[in-house]
């Protein structure tokens, strides 16, 4: 009896694994890398596409033209407890060999100097707001290189004026 139950048993759990090994042998797995930033609510300046700061930005002229073609993006800019001021790092410019070309940048319209200034004020960045930013090229008919060049920009929460 037991011989039975043997012999029964073994072709049924060849039958069983033949089966689930078919299965594996059509699978596919992926990973899918995730990843997120909560702002904090009182303050933010974030880019809409943030490929905008984690790629570079091709700023080369059109075909026929003699100027190099700007920049624009976009920001979502908070603070729920006063102003928004903006400075750049260090002078924009971009380099290409013994060339360069100094480069305007402007937040939500203003010039940015190395010196922080008001970009967006208590009332329009109390809720979310969008500002643009531009950064175009100073002059035209560059000499030809291959120009490269970073704009680093730096933004405060600034807290409103108190008058008593």
């Amino acid at each position: 009896m037991m011989f039975k139950k043997i012999a029964m048993t073994a072709p049924l759990a060849i039958l069983a694994l033949s089966s689930s090994m078919a299965f594996a042998a059509g699978e596919a797995r992926h990973s899918i890398s995730l990843v997120a930033t909560v702002p904090e609510n009182g303050f933010y300046v974030t880019p809409v596409d943030p490929d905008l700061v984690n790629k570079d930005q091709d700023m080369s002229p059109r075909i026929g033209s003699n100027t190099l073609t700007p920049l624009v993006g976009y920001f979502d800019v908070r603070n729920n407890n006063g102003s928004v001021h903006a400075s750049v790092e260090s002078t924009p410019m971009l380099y290409g060999g013994p060339n360069t070309i100094p480069l305007t940048v402007a937040f939500n319209g203003v010039t940015l100097t190395t010196t922080p200034q008001l970009v967006v004020g208590e009332q329009e960045s109390d809720a979310n707001y969008r500002a643009t930013l531009n950064i175009s090229a100073v002059g035209t008919n560059h000499p030809a290189a291959d120009y490269t060049g970073t704009v680093a920009m730096s933004f405060d929460a600034v807290l409103p004026i108190l008058t008593p």
